[in-house]
Parts: C-alpha cells; structure tokens; sequence
C-alpha cells in the first residue's frame, strides 16, 4: 500500500517531469489532506529586481498549487480527465521577502464520485479554489481566486 509520503513523492516528480518550471521554481510540495494541499518554495529561485517574490513566479506557483489539488482529487477517484486553469484573479496584499508556501483550498464541498459520473458522461465540470501565499509564519502576502475545468478525455 503506498503511504501518503510516497504519493506525494511520486506526484512532485510527475510534476517536475512534466511541468519543467516546478522544478526550476524550487516548488516542493508539504502536504495534502483532500481538500488543501501546500507547495513551498524558496525566494531565491523566485526572486525579482527589487528582491522581493516575482510576480509571475508567485502566480504560476499557485496555479499549478490549484491545479495540483484537483488533480490528486482526480487520481483518487480514477477520473480520467484533463484539467485545465479557465481563469483567475490575483490581489497582491504586499511584496513579499521571504521563502514562499502556497496553499490551495476548494472554495466549496465538492463531490468527486458524482464528478466522476459526470465526466464519464462526456460532460465537463467547473472546480472553483482559492489559493493563499503565505511565509512560514503564515503571513499572508497575496490570494488568489481561481476556476478550473476538468474535461473527460476521449
């Protein structure tokens, strides 16, 4: 039986496979219970002129923090699916000095078994998530609300 310690492994290699910047962002990821999962990362892969969090780094980090939540939701259930971000909107609170964590959240209760039932109907569903970047003293430095698609694949 593969412990959670082991899957998360497994999933950061794939993302580091797959999404080369999460490797070359220093993006490792902390934790995951079903409805949060936490990335960290370090500035200093991350950092801008003024030495603070780049901007872009900060929001692909928490993008991908998103889109990695719905996709380990996905593998639990055996959904066969592609995820895709559809939009998104960030508000950054002030610059940010330090190594990064990014947590992603469902901004509600979603039901990943009738999801399942739905994307096997051909049908998509729309994931709403809301994610934080915080430092280690949990500090907030900026938030962001974003929608995802999950699309059944042929």
């Amino acid at each position: 039986m593969t412990t959670i310690k082991n899957k998360l492994i497994a999933f950061q290699e794939f993302l580091h496979k797959h999404i080369p910047i999460s490797k070359e962002m220093g993006l490792t990821v902390l934790e995951y219970t079903g409805d949060t999962v936490k990335f960290k990362a370090p500035i200093s892969l991350n950092i801008n002129d003024k030495g603070s969090v780049f901007g872009g780094s900060g929001s692909s980090m928490m993008i991908l923090t998103a889109w990695s939540l719905v996709k380990l939701n996905c593998e639990e259930k055996n959904i066969i699916s592609d995820i895709v971000i559809h939009k998104n909107e960030t508000v950054w609170h002030k610059a940010m000095y330090s190594d990064l964590i990014i947590e992603a959240n469902f901004d509600t209760k979603y039901d990943f078994i009738k999801i399942k039932d739905k994307i096997k109907g051909k049908k998509h569903q729309r994931i709403n998530c809301v994610i934080k970047l915080i430092d280690n003293n949990g500090d907030l430095f900026s938030t962001m609300a974003a929608k995802y698609v999950i699309i059944p694949k042929s």
